[in-house]
């Protein structure tokens, strides 16, 4: 395709939800109203989101959206990047070489195990994160990361 054709529009206020919302509807009533399908869409980092994106590659259309990142910090505080993967260990290690694990023993409580939104914690232990020298610019708020 050459061109990009206006087709609907909603007015939203400027909020994240009621944006992501209106896409939903818009996409739905272009199909109903012109047997559109569109095979992408483009957006900007507000519709980033796992459920939106989820959404669109399940009505199969390619988001070419950038996924909106909660986890950089500007307050000095160490951010995830900071953290090296250790994929074959399924664990992260902190800059002090600490290990931040998803589970360390198995667990019967449903609520210890997976999230169901596509997440998963990993955290250090409480009693390394107290005796660390650098607890204050990893978990300045809280007793663990």
């Amino acid at each position: 395709m050459d061109h990009g054709v206006i087709v609907d529009v909603e007015a939203t206020r400027s909020i994240r939800q009621a944006e992501v919302g209106s896409t939903k509807t818009m996409l739905n009533r272009v199909k109903a109203n012109f047997d559109l399908h569109p095979e992408r869409l483009i957006a900007d980092t507000a519709y980033g989101t796992g459920p939106m994106l989820g959404w669109l590659v399940g009505q199969k259309i390619a988001p070419h959206i950038p996924v909106f990142d909660k986890s950089g910090r500007n307050d000095g505080t160490w951010t995830r990047a900071d953290f090296e993967w250790d994929a074959e260990n399924d664990q992260y290690i902190c800059p002090e070489g600490h290990e931040l694990k998803q589970f360390r023993r198995n667990y019967s409580d449903p609520n210890r195990g997976p999230s169901g939104k596509g997440t998963a914690r990993y955290r250090a232990l409480k009693v390394v994160c107290q005796a660390c020298p650098s607890k204050l610019k990893c978990c300045p708020n809280a007793d663990a990361r």
